[in-house]
């Protein structure tokens, strides 16, 4: 497995993406995830586009980067202020607060931006098709940050590693920033495992965690870096 496109195209049936309360199956989360790529592309990214996208506990943020990865479109997760990129993807509110260069595109989710000349993520994605051609890159791609950031197979090899040590009633509890390469790789490897994926709020736990460093968390496991 070499692209972000194989994972999502054979996803184990079990695999889930959980955001109380919204707790989406696999089918649901490869046509999003198909609709993202999409809605990007209708927006001008492009292979070798810089993606920017709010480091923020959100499925938006997990299908902005797995749809940027269908494009192979390297994700920088909490970008700079003052972005080279074709795209930046945050909550509405903070749009205003991105510089981005000329053709460079704002995104916004959650309530609908005022300007014109922004995105709506929800409204554009839903319009999408949930269906995505097969890509003609292969696992070489970079995934993150730019053409020197791990490619996409570099981040699948370490994600087998970690969807081994999971099971199919695993819950995974994202306890960790998406800029830590680690936190990407223990996502992409639950829903390798077919396990549940969890953007917990106040309270909610799951059987392992993505932790930084030696953080501590409330579940019993902790899931290797």
């Amino acid at each position: 497995m070499e692209t972000v496109y194989e994972l999502l195209a054979d996803l184990p049936a079990s695999a889930t993406l959980r955001a109380p309360p919204a707790s989406l199956p696999a089918r649901e989360v490869r046509a999003t995830s198909y609709k993202v790529g999409n809605y990007l592309r209708s927006r001008g990214v492009h292979r070798g586009s810089a993606v920017g996208v709010a480091d923020d506990p959100d499925p938006k943020a997990v299908f902005a980067f797995l749809g940027s990865t269908l494009l192979a479109a390297p994700v920088t997760f909490d970008p700079p202020r003052s972005f080279d990129g074709r795209a930046v993807i945050a909550p509405t509110p903070t749009l205003d607060t991105y510089d981005l260069g000329p053709g460079g595109q704002r995104v916004g989710y959650g309530e609908r931006p005022e300007n014109p000349a922004d995105g709506h993520f929800e409204g554009g994605v839903w319009s999408e098709n949930p269906a995505f051609p097969p890509v003609s890159f292969d696992g070489d791609a970079p995934a993150l940050r730019d053409a020197d950031g791990p490619s996409q197979e570099a981040l699948l090899s370490r994600a087998a590693d970690a969807a081994a040590t999971l099971d199919e009633s695993d819950v995974v509890a994202v306890r960790a920033p998406f800029a830590r390469d680690a936190t990407v790789v223990g996502v992409l490897g639950a829903l390798r495992a077919g396990a549940t994926v969890l953007l917990p709020d106040d309270g909610e736990t799951g059987d392992v965690a993505l932790v930084a460093d030696d953080a501590s968390a409330p579940e019993d496991r902790v899931l290797p870096a």
